[in-house]
């Protein structure tokens, strides 16, 4: 039987340190510790590794181009958003296999892309030479892009594996939606520019003489159709984040109806302008004079089909995005930027109402309404990424804090 004071005087026994190692004994470890450069150092480092993968991709792809598509790059307009285009998917590409996350990648893309997409509306206009375009095009990628990093600095993905205990990625539909309609514009952008129109649309002798010397009249066409599948997509992804937001089911189901029967008007308008229409000013243009006529009556009739078929589609798109928006203002909580992506959507849908109209009775008349509907329309969709956030049903869903009484209601989250 032991007593008391043995327990007490234990914590005074001797222990011989030659025989118990201390693990406090010894230099750390050189393998634990990380040499951490200054952030100048490494936002130079990042800034040369994307300037070198930009130039890398506009020449690689620059040479791919010029074996494939020669005439590719004939207008100031279509060699800005080429060389636009190669630059920032050689940088896309070197982010993607330093392991960036993706939404860096999509960011940066994003930032790159910008400064001509917006250069492009006063070219058109006649403000702009096309040397202006590519100058400060270049001047304004290389301002914001290290504006960005030195906002927000990259760095590449570690390659760890998610912890067990990690909290799962809430999936982010309004994200995926904003992406795909905006990149549907932007291909739409790029098939209108590749499409040719150096002659007014409705002079059909002209017009007609410059369709048949196009070689790449139908690729352009199922540019335009791919840029009309896209869209259509983001919105089928939309009505998901709406429902998730606790859109009106009616209005939701409608927009999906319009979005699919818009597709389908779009596909027709493709087959007649894409394929019929080629064939047959190719038919007027090779046809002996005793039969022009006759050929050219028929070109012009097929020329008044797509009209009508244009018109409709345009009008059942302005359709589309208007109730989508509408669906928009409809969400609970919709918060301020969802309201002005909201008011963007409706306005950019009248516009489109508004040139379907203009198309149905003058024909393609150059106007400045498309642009506009566009530039409203990229409003509308980079504003509907807030629908990621947690909505009322979703917010009161949540359980409690262990401090609050049980009858306590759960304070919903604004946005």
């Amino acid at each position: 039987m032991t007593s008391g004071t043995s327990a007490a005087a234990a914590p005074h026994r001797s222990i011989d340190p030659m025989m118990t190692p201390t693990p406090y004994a010894g230099p750390a470890p050189h393998s634990t510790t990380r040499f951490r450069r200054p952030r100048a150092v490494r936002f130079l480092a990042t800034y040369l590794e994307m300037t070198v993968s930009m130039f890398v991709g506009m020449g690689l792809f620059g040479l791919l181009w010029d074996a494939v598509w020669p005439a590719l790059t004939s207008r100031p307009d279509t060699m800005a958003v080429v060389m636009a285009f190669d630059m920032t998917l050689g940088m896309a590409l070197w982010m993607w296999v330093r392991r960036h996350p993706t939404r860096h990648i999509l960011q940066m893309s994003a930032t790159m892309v910008l400064p001509f997409l917006v250069l492009l509306f006063p070219y058109w206009l006649g403000l702009l030479s096309g040397d202006t375009l590519m100058t400060w095009g270049h001047v304004g990628m290389f301002a914001l892009m290290a504006a960005y990093l030195a906002w927000r600095p990259h760095t590449p993905g570690t390659g760890s594996p998610t912890p067990r205990n990690a909290r799962p990625r809430r999936p982010r539909p309004a994200f995926a939606a904003a992406v795909l309609l905006t990149g549907g514009a932007a291909v739409a952008v790029l098939g209108g520019l590749l499409h040719p129109h150096d002659e007014p649309p409705n002079s059909h002798a002209a017009v007609f003489t410059e369709y048949a010397h196009s070689t790449n009249w139908v690729w352009i066409h199922d540019l335009q159709f791919l840029s009309a599948a896209v869209v259509v997509t983001g919105f089928l992804l939309l009505a998901q984040a709406l429902r998730r937001a606790d859109a009106p089911a009616a209005l939701v189901r409608l927009g999906e109806t319009a979005a699919a029967a818009t597709i389908a008007l779009i596909a027709a308008n493709m087959a007649v302008d894409g394929v019929a229409l080629k064939r047959a000013v190719d038919a007027w243009v090779d046809a002996p004079p005793s039969e022009q006529a006759g050929r050219f009556a028929a070109a012009e009739a097929i020329r008044w089909v797509e009209w009508g078929l244009n018109s409709f589609f345009t009008m059942l798109l302005g359709v589309t995005v208007i109730l989508f928006a509408v669906a928009l203002l409809r969400t609970p909580l919709p918060g301020p930027i969802v309201r002005a992506a909201g008011a963007a959507g409706i306005l950019a849908g009248a516009g489109l109402l508004v040139s379907g109209l203009g198309v149905g009775a003058h024909g393609f008349e150059p106007t400045v309404l498309p642009l506009v509907a566009t530039t409203l329309y990229a409003v509308m969709a980079i504003g509907i990424t807030r629908l990621d956030r947690p909505t009322r049903s979703t917010a009161s869903a949540r359980p409690a804090d262990t401090g609050s009484a049980p009858d306590t209601p759960v304070a919903t989250q604004t946005w």
